[in-house]
């Protein structure tokens, strides 16, 4: 408490003293506003109906496609689809939200990314499973629960070479803070959070 009352005193809340933070703010701007330039209105409207069909927002498909690729597949993460029980155990059956949310993706082939804890199995044995094309396993126990390490990475992008899918055309989504360095390690498209993509 003594500590923060001293940083307070003889603070007169103004702005940081960094000489170059206005042109760093300009520069950013000015990058972002060449990035970002209007889109003739059916362009627009092409890419709302084709976010729609993928099942995200038009926001978090622009961010996908930033680099001028397209999405041609959407990579589901395990654990999104599993429910969890209570005190972090694995239920034996499936979200069925998840799945319905699933079954509205259209315009893109579905696979499922899987570890060594059995959700291919869980996945096999219900109904629903035809509405993933293919399941890549790699050697992590819990995909997007900790960095994946090379051999994690040499299995994806094997498994998506076995589906003639070019990596940056692939969209991961799945829940865990260590997504984004899953799709850095494979190039991936991006990482849509499973809570945003199956809450929306």
């Amino acid at each position: 408490m003594t500590g923060k009352l001293f940083r307070w005193l003889g603070h007169n809340q103004g702005p940081p003293l960094d000489p170059m933070q206005s042109w760093r703010h300009h520069c950013w701007k000015a990058a972002k506003k060449k990035l970002f330039k209007p889109l003739p209105l059916e362009v627009v409207r092409r890419r709302v109906a084709r976010a729609t069909a993928l099942g995200l927002t038009y926001h978090r498909y622009e961010q996908l496609v930033l680099g001028g690729g397209e999405i041609k597949a959407m990579l589901f993460a395990g654990d999104t689809l599993i429910v969890t029980a209570p005190y972090a155990a694995r239920a034996e059956l499936l979200d069925q939200a998840a799945i319905r949310k699933l079954a509205e993706v259209s315009g893109c082939r579905r696979l499922l990314l899987t570890g060594q804890q059995g959700t291919q199995e869980i996945w096999a044995r219900n109904p629903a499973s035809d509405l993933i094309e293919a399941a890549i396993r790699v050697p992590a126990a819990d995909p997007l629960a900790a960095p994946p390490h090379r051999p994690d990475r040499v299995a994806l992008i094997a498994g998506l070479r076995d589906c003639a899918l070019p990596a940056g055309s692939v969209a991961l989504v799945g829940n865990g803070a260590h997504g984004p360095a899953w799709v850095a390690g494979a190039r991936l498209a991006g990482f849509v959070p499973g809570a945003e993509f199956f809450g929306a």
